[in-house]
């Protein structure tokens, strides 16, 4: 767990709350502004903003009461969005409820990173999913957003479709003839998972398991690695397309046991060193063959996050406060073992009151 604030403790009087409203709820319909390229009046830019920005606002249907003042005053917004170089768009902001061209090449764009969206301009609920999930997998901010980053992370959709297309990105949640794909690739080396496009929880296990058998990052991110992987290694999956076979969860919890007591340490990942609650899981998952990242953000969004009631021992309990900034190995029965910033050590004891969610990599 790396974090700026001081260690705090996390103890809180009343009943544990999940906490998963940060993961679906909607992040607000206004839409930042475009810095228009190129010498225009005012009332073109307005235009080219109109489309190119996707505002939601929908534009005036009544004619202008001034008389243009330059060639491109007149122009429909239409034709102001489409004299945009596709560099232009990384200054546009989208988000949820956003319409318009910009839109269009947002969509463009995913489905060249292996999203199965409609390119139809409007920036809906299934354009947000694909949105986030692309944010995940490029390892930057989870937002929703549409900003510079998001912009530059995705490319152009000219420049991307021809590489992409063979070898996109793709996560949990992913859909389209990228995904079939993947699953025929993991066919291949003994998943046995249905072909149909969606990249849903076997097809999750299966990639995980592969990537287990193949020595690289268990993270269930299909990227360049294991693309090359998958084309490459003769690793073989074990059939069914399930990694449960891989995850022990009572052996995870044992490796966590044994180094109960263990001091506490910002940034520690050993016995000898001390722990932080990221260290301590990625100790007690590496020992059993499952690789899982460093952080506990990180740790969280790497895996498949699930309700209470679908958790077993040796899943993951994440607390959502300061930015996914706490996690434990659930045991069960409403316990965890932690790296305990508030009573510096590695502790097994009961699930607080902080907002949280469980996490599994089986």
């Amino acid at each position: 767990m790396f974090r700026s604030s001081a260690p705090r403790t996390h103890r809180a009087a009343g009943p544990a709350v999940i906490d998963y409203r940060g993961l679906t709820a909607p992040v607000g319909r206004t839409v930042g502004g475009l810095a228009v390229v190129g010498a225009v009046t005012a009332t073109a830019s307005l235009q080219a903003m109109g489309s190119a920005d996707a505002a939601t606002t929908p534009a005036p249907t009544h004619p202008a009461t001034t008389a243009p003042t330059s060639p491109l005053a007149g122009a429909t917004a239409a034709t102001a969005a489409k004299s945009l170089a596709p560099a232009a768009y990384s200054n546009v902001k989208l988000r949820y409820g956003a319409r318009g061209s910009a839109v269009s090449e947002l969509q463009r764009r995913l489905r060249s990173h292996g999203s199965g969206i409609a390119v139809d301009g409007v920036f809906g609920s299934k354009t947000l999913s694909a949105v986030k999930s692309f944010q995940r997998s490029a390892g930057i901010g989870v937002d929703g957003v549409v900003g510079p980053k998001t912009w530059n992370a995705l490319g152009s959709s000219a420049s991307t479709g021809s590489s992409s297309s063979s070898q996109p990105k793709l996560r949990s949640g992913s859909r389209g003839t990228a995904v079939s794909t993947l699953q025929k690739q993991l066919n291949k080396h003994g998943a046995g998972i249905s072909v149909d496009g969606v990249f849903g929880s076997k097809t999750l296990s299966s990639v995980k398991a592969f990537q287990r058998a193949a020595g690289i990052s268990a993270d269930g991110v299909v990227g360049p690695n294991t693309w090359s992987k998958l084309s490459s290694s003769s690793a073989t999956i074990g059939g069914s397309g399930s990694s449960s076979g891989s995850f022990n969860g009572q052996s995870i919890i044992a490796k966590a046991r044994s180094v109960k007591g263990t001091k506490y340490t910002w940034g520690g990942s050993s016995p000898s060193t001390g722990f932080d609650c990221s260290g301590l899981v990625k100790y007690a998952y590496n020992a059993n063959g499952i690789t899982v990242p460093r952080t506990a953000k990180q740790q969280t969004f790497a895996g498949r996050i699930i309700p209470q009631s679908q958790a077993q021992p040796g899943d993951l309990v994440a607390f959502t406060g300061n930015d996914y900034g706490h996690i434990g190995i659930y045991v069960g029965n409403n316990q965890i073992i932690d790296a305990s910033g508030s009573q510096q050590k590695v502790v097994e004891r009961t699930i607080w009151s902080d907002p949280h969610v469980f996490v599994t990599y089986r």
